[in-house]
């Protein structure tokens, strides 16, 4: 549930990046404002998930429904290698994006 929500929040922060670079041409004017801002969208994010995986045992669910056909999955490395690459994925873009705007 945390490396979903950390995973979910960094597409957010990843979109917003987007948004506020190549949109409005604007960013945060300190860092401590940034980090608040980053914060307050993974606060956010990992109190709905556990509201929704935790208190409504919503991840029991999905867990009985999925864990026979993950067992039988013969493809189970690769669906590991692209789950790790869509969590990674904006975090790494985020970086790109930081390094090739530093250099322009």
């Amino acid at each position: 549930m945390y490396l979903l929500a950390l995973s979910a929040g960094g597409w957010i922060l990843f979109l917003q990046q987007l948004f506020l670079r190549f949109v409005r041409v604007a960013w945060f004017s300190s860092h401590a404002a940034a980090m608040l801002n980053a914060l307050a969208i993974y606060t956010a994010i990992t109190w709905i998930f556990y509201r929704i995986f935790i208190v409504e045992e919503k991840d029991q669910q999905i867990f009985e429904k999925y864990v026979s056909k993950w067992d039988n999955n013969p493809n189970k490395k690769r669906d590991l290698l692209v789950i790790s690459l869509v969590a990674a994925l904006p975090y790494l873009l985020m970086t790109g994006i930081k390094i090739y705007t530093s250099f322009r």
